[in-house]
């Protein structure tokens, strides 16, 4: 004798699917993961990048960086003294220009949050160089 079949799917081949989907994202997260991190990273070298750029233009406006003989770690502030738009909330910026007449400043992103928390990337007034990493950066 047979059995014909209405259609439906039995529980173990509903088991065999959920399985495999299993597998599958446990094989695909830590990927997605590490180029979420990467793409932050890119984020903040490209905030510092910024930030080294309107520097200059800010110096050539005011004659002297930004800011003043202190150092600034405010992210509003940077924003509205540089006019650029820093929304990044995994990243905190700040600017040391504690020697202006040396003509020279420092940018700083330190990450905040997530499992790379406490990896920092430095950009100099030198525009043709790249951030540097600091530790445990992607």
């Amino acid at each position: 004798m047979f059995y014909k079949r209405d259609g439906g799917v039995t529980l173990t081949e509903i088991l065999v699917v959920i399985i495999i989907i299993a597998i599958l994202a446990a094989l695909a997260l830590p990927q997605f993961t590490a180029s979420r991190e990467r793409a932050l990273s890119r984020e903040a070298k490209a905030n510092l990048k910024l930030i080294s750029v309107a520097e200059k233009i800010y110096r050539m406006r005011e004659g002297f960086y930004f800011p003043f003989e202190n150092v600034t770690t405010d992210r509003d502030v940077i924003a509205e003294n540089l006019k650029v738009n820093l929304t990044e909330a995994n990243w905190d910026y700040s600017i040391d220009a504690t020697n202006p007449n040396l003509e020279e400043f420092n940018a700083f992103a330190n990450r905040t949050t997530g499992p790379y928390s406490g990896c920092n990337y430095t950009l100099g007034y030198n525009i043709t160089d790249q951030p540097v990493p600091g530790q445990s950066c992607p």
